[in-house]
């Protein structure tokens, strides 16, 4: 009985091994599986969009400004957005939802990071995350 569960539970983890095992030659600008999201970004500290889902582009404004397009059928304006650092002394936090003087493309978050040492912006990256 012992043996039994003991196999099982291996077969079991050696199975996970190989599903979670990240592809090699996966392209990082297609959508990401984020299941409970409506849109999801990584955005590099050079404004690039490294990953997304229903994310149109990203781009670098200004030091420390940034702009996420959602994509059309996502309403920026009346959704919860959430921003993850990428860096510890950086701080991300929502400047404009829609429209700003920055970003002034329909469905456009305004982004902007400060260094929490200087208080002023600053260049990071951030995860942003749309529900």
């Amino acid at each position: 009985m012992l043996r039994r569960a003991l196999t099982g539970c291996l077969t079991l983890a050696a199975g996970l091994t190989v599903i979670a095992a990240p592809a090699a030659h996966a392209d990082i600008h297609t959508d990401f599986k984020a299941p409970y999201a409506r849109a999801a970004a990584i955005i590099d500290a050079d404004g690039s969009l490294n990953e997304g889902k229903n994310v149109i582009k990203a781009w670098r404004a200004a030091t420390g400004r940034y702009c996420v397009q959602l994509s059309r059928y996502i309403d920026a304006r009346e959704s919860l957005i959430q921003l993850t650092p990428r860096h510890a002394v950086r701080l991300p936090h929502i400047a404009y939802r829609h429209p700003s003087a920055t970003c002034r493309l329909d469905n456009t978050i305004t982004v902007h990071v400060y260094s929490t040492n200087t208080g002023r912006l600053a260049d990071s990256g951030f995860d942003l995350l749309v529900s």
